[in-house]
């Protein structure tokens, strides 16, 4: 089975959306979304809905229901339904959270990127692989002209936006293997596979991944001794890190 890389854009933090205007929230409401935030780093994801869902509706009070900050607690709760595999409720939210993003934010922004990357993910994890791969390019689409319309967001935040790049040709590479587009794999898998290297180095966990990833694409090419050699790479990497 593929592995599935988790994208973390910019306008995400811990796994979960946060804006620019979280800083201006009332205490009563950061205080909520810290409670979710930790809730979600321990895995406490069904006790973390209720709160998710008041933090939604204290934001729609304070900012509006089509306001970013709005749109990163609705993505949130999204989040921690997929978590749980509940895609019919993560769906709508996710939806929705985008349908805010690009209306207030603009098609070329960076979390609107990682609403459709999102997205792209859910359908991901039903086997829905044309959908999935059809929001995996539109990720990688927005998150282009993102970078390309503000130079100060490459300066500020150039290692995860690169790093966005990265799994976004990854995640697109799985599909397109899937699909039997092997030629168009390969070449998002090697392009991938040099932005990680040189991202976050020859012995990360996720270079050997994406080492993983690559090898079984080269097996289903008819390329076994190339496939055994990046499998290699994957082993030596994961008895670096003692894993």
């Amino acid at each position: 089975m593929f592995r599935i890389f988790l994208i973390c854009a910019v306008g995400l933090l811990g796994g979960l959306g946060v804006t620019n205007s979280f800083g201006q929230s009332s205490a009563e409401l950061r205080d909520v979304q810290m409670q979710v935030k930790e809730m979600f780093k321990h895995q406490r994801y069904r006790e973390a809905v209720p709160f998710a869902q008041k933090a939604i509706r204290m934001s729609e009070e304070e900012f509006g229901s089509e306001h970013p900050t709005t749109a990163a607690f609705v993505f949130n709760l999204a989040k921690l339904y997929q978590k749980q595999s509940q895609y019919k409720d993560a769906e709508p939210l996710y939806k929705r959270a985008l349908a805010i993003r690009e209306n207030s934010l603009g098609n070329g922004h960076a979390d609107v990127a990682a609403s459709y990357n999102s997205l792209g993910r859910l359908y991901d994890a039903q086997g829905q692989l044309a959908d999935a791969e059809h929001f995996y390019s539109r990720a990688l689409d927005v998150m282009t002209v993102a970078l390309a319309d503000n130079p100060h967001v490459v300066n500020a935040m150039s290692r995860t936006a690169t790093t966005y790049r990265a799994h976004a040709y990854h995640n697109r590479a799985r599909l397109l293997h899937e699909q039997g587009s092997y030629a168009d794999a390969e070449n998002l898998f090697g392009a991938a596979m040099v932005i990680m290297r040189s991202t976050f180095g020859e012995k990360h966990a996720e270079v050997a991944r994406g080492y993983e990833n690559y090898a079984a694409l080269l097996r289903a090419m008819g390329r076994p001794e190339e496939a055994a050699e990046k499998e290699e790479y994957a082993r030596e990497i994961r008895a670096y890190n003692g894993r």
